[in-house]
């Protein structure tokens, strides 16, 4: 027996929406809700629906026994939170997009806070190759996605869960080990870490957690003690209590490590002037998982971030794996770190 071809009005009657509805999820020409047209699609597919349009039959999954068409495009999934810092978002983004360009691909940017519904949604559509990770957290819902889903996903910073995608970053641990090891060769034994914004902690922003959990517990070791504070806002008010609290304790700290943006380490370096209190002499100050601090009035000594690096890496490796030259999935690369000296730490002078 012969079946009968399915029809648009027989996906609108078994998914319980309109023709003109289920002509938009088709053609994309009006925004639809992603659950309408996950529905939508998952009927026509059961139903066998095939458009008039055989390339967005294609494009949509609806062509039985047909492999979709390489896009050339690869999804940068990075949703914006309050802390993020756009100076070095920017320069991350950049860093991708180049990349790409350079290996044949564009770039179609998720900014949703829902990152992992916004994976779904491309991946079903057929909208994209393989998928880039940024901002990410330790603990974060699209690496748990990234296992269920048919693409490739790279992710550019290293989740917990990193089973379903390779990981590329920079070896956070050792920068915060390599901190302590550079203020201890100089005689600190008190150190004040000030972490940035308190948000990117609750979040629990990977690279972030990773430096201080690694160099807390490697001062511990070295018998050095460390205070850690973050900031509510990128203000004054904020830094002057954050140092008040800091300075007005038993052993005061003779080094500070700052790991925020660039505009806070302006602010922490006007008030340090305005107290009197001398760049390396009396006090050492060193910035960790930063950018562009050397372009600032007062530089600082550095262990910076480094996106060119870290994203030109991360685009090689997805590229790898859609040309079928890499199937080790749940693999993590550790970028080696580099320390700028810029004279704002020196040995400590016994008060």
């Amino acid at each position: 027996m012969v079946r009968k071809k399915a029809t648009i009005t027989d996906v609108a009657r078994e998914s319980g929406v309109s023709i003109s509805t289920v002509s938009y999820v088709m053609n994309g020409k009006r925004s639809i809700s992603e659950e309408t047209c996950e529905k939508v699609l998952e009927v026509a597919r059961r139903l066998h629906y095939v458009p008039r349009d055989k390339v967005l039959a294609q494009e949509l999954g609806l062509l039985p026994g047909r492999k979709h068409a390489p896009t050339k495009v690869i999804a940068l999934s990075s949703p914006v939170h309050r802390y993020t810092d756009y100076t070095n978002y920017a320069s991350f983004f950049f860093a991708l997009a180049q990349r790409a360009r350079r290996r044949g691909y564009d770039i179609l940017l998720l900014m949703h806070e829902k990152g992992d519904e916004e994976l779904i949604r491309v991946v079903d559509r057929h909208m994209v190759d393989g998928i880039l990770l940024l901002d990410v957290l330790l603990e974060d819902s699209r690496a748990d996605v990234a296992k269920e889903l048919s693409l490739p996903v790279v992710s550019v910073g290293y989740p917990i869960n990193t089973s379903g995608l390779w990981a590329v970053d920079l070896d956070f641990a050792g920068m915060g080990r390599e901190s302590i090891d550079k203020l201890r060769e100089y005689g600190h034994e008190n150190v004040l870490i000030i972490g940035g914004i308190d948000t990117a902690y609750h979040d629990e922003a990977n690279y972030l957690m990773r430096y201080r959990d690694s160099a807390i517990d490697y001062a511990r070791c070295k018998g050095i003690t460390t205070q850690f504070a973050t900031l509510s806002e990128y203000n004054r008010e904020s830094m002057e209590r954050t140092l008040d609290d800091a300075f007005s304790r038993k052993n005061s700290p003779t080094a500070l490590i700052w790991m925020g943006s660039s505009a806070g380490a302006t602010i922490l370096m006007e008030i340090l002037h305005d107290r009197k209190m001398n760049v390396p002499e009396d006090i050492s100050v060193l910035a960790a998982c930063t950018y562009g601090v050397s372009h600032l009035a007062h530089p600082m000594d550095e262990i910076p971030m480094d996106p060119s690096k870290t994203c030109k890496r991360a685009v090689d490796v997805i590229v790898d794996v859609l040309e079928g030259k890499r199937t080790d999935k749940g693999t993590v690369e550790l970028l080696p770190s580099a320390y700028i000296s810029r004279g704002t730490v020196g040995k400590v002078v016994h008060r």
